[in-house]
């Protein structure tokens, strides 16, 4: 039975309010989240934790993206499953990085996101890439997305 006196994890304030949630913050999302990613770019994998639990695996190869639960939350009973990823059993697939992810890329519009881009010599198009070097915290929930790092596809990646 899950510890209601932790936080609903969920994937809007629509969200929340209608179920009673913790609120996260309501952010503008990218463009990202209206396009596909290319299916030229590298094989990516990205684990979401919420403090000391890896929550889901998200992988990215041949154009399509891939979501499901980590073992290490199924075992456990304290978190919900997260709202807009109701169904813990389930790999969720998607040609397009879901919106709970996409919010985490800012906008290239952004001075200082045009100069990290320009800098490190990335490609704004490449939604894996933009994920790995912008994506591992949001103002918009409490969790942290990593790199996987046993992932071979990964090295050298922070």
């Amino acid at each position: 039975m899950p510890d209601n006196n932790l936080l609903t994890l969920a994937c809007s304030t629509h969200d929340n309010h209608k179920r009673g949630g913790f609120p996260i913050m309501n952010t503008q999302l990218t463009r990202t989240e209206d396009r596909s990613s290319r299916s030229n770019s590298p094989p990516a994998e990205f684990l979401l934790w919420f403090k000391t639990i890896p929550i889901l695996r998200l992988a990215f190869s041949r154009g399509a993206w891939e979501l499901a639960y980590t073992p290490q939350f199924k075992s456990q009973s304290r978190l919900p499953a997260i709202v807009c990823f109701p169904d813990v059993d389930k790999v969720y697939r998607s040609a397009k990085l879901w919106p709970f992810f996409s919010v985490r890329i800012p906008s290239i519009a952004r001075p200082e996101v045009q100069r990290t881009v320009r800098e490190e010599h990335l490609d704004y198009d490449d939604v894996a890439a933009m994920l790995r070097r912008f994506g591992r915290k949001s103002v918009a929930d409490p969790f942290e997305l990593r790199p996987d790092p046993d992932a071979n596809e990964l090295v050298g990646a922070n």
